[in-house]
């Protein structure tokens, strides 16, 4: 157990490294391919308003084309488990593939708008979250032994370098950040793995992100 969750931690430094559900109440996989549009969203955010290195740059861009690749598989996953379809979303995610492909982000960040007001994440007890000390001391227990030893100093000469969760937490909007957390540590359908945290392990590390020192 104490190796799955190492290895999921590992996961969710790629992924919160910025880069996995309808209206009504989600399953894992709606809840999974409505985080996938929020972190989708969020990476095409950070392509388009900061000014990331050529290297941070394409690996911005891979992460991106990667998730497009797979985001009809959970997008039929999610409708398979509550038997309600949505007739128009093949074409709405090929449609993301063409502008992604087309060098149009505004095109493809308005799409990506459109399906998460479609698809909103749904994560009750997180936005906003209520930093009990109880969660403060979980939250700082769980990042100094899962996360520390990436995010206190990241190797930034990777392609996708584990990034600030302190400021990230403070400087994203609230359902981007949300999301990256939910989908880098409960891992994707490729990755295999179970979820290793509770939700409300998870409001313990939101907090301390939000709340706690920033180091």
């Amino acid at each position: 157990m104490n190796g799955i969750r190492r290895i999921a931690a590992a996961l969710v430094l790629l992924l919160l490294s910025g880069a996995g559900a309808a209206v009504f109440a989600q399953g894992e996989h709606g809840r999974r391919f409505a985080v996938e549009l929020a972190i989708l969203a969020g990476d095409v955010r950070l392509l388009t308003v900061t000014t990331p290195s050529d290297l941070h740059r394409r690996g911005l861009r891979d992460r991106v084309a990667s998730a497009l690749g797979y985001l009809g598989l959970l997008a039929r996953e999610a409708a398979q488990e509550t038997g309600v379809a949505d007739p128009g979303l093949d074409a709405d995610i090929d449609a993301l593939r063409a502008a992604f492909r087309g060098g149009r982000p505004q095109v493809l960040a308005d799409g990506l708008a459109a399906l998460q007001r479609r698809y909103p994440v749904d994560a009750p007890g997180f936005m906003p979250v209520e930093a009990t000390p109880a969660r403060l001391r979980t939250g700082r227990e769980l990042y100094e032994r899962l996360c520390i030893a990436c995010h206190a100093v990241p190797d930034t000469n990777r392609s996708n370098p584990a990034r600030d969760l302190f400021r990230d937490a403070r400087e994203m909007p609230p359902e981007e950040f949300v999301a990256r957390l939910l989908g880098g540590v409960r891992g994707v359908t490729q990755s295999g793995l179970e979820n290793p945290l509770t939700d409300e392990e998870l409001r313990g590390l939101l907090a301390w992100f939000r709340h706690g020192p920033s180091r």
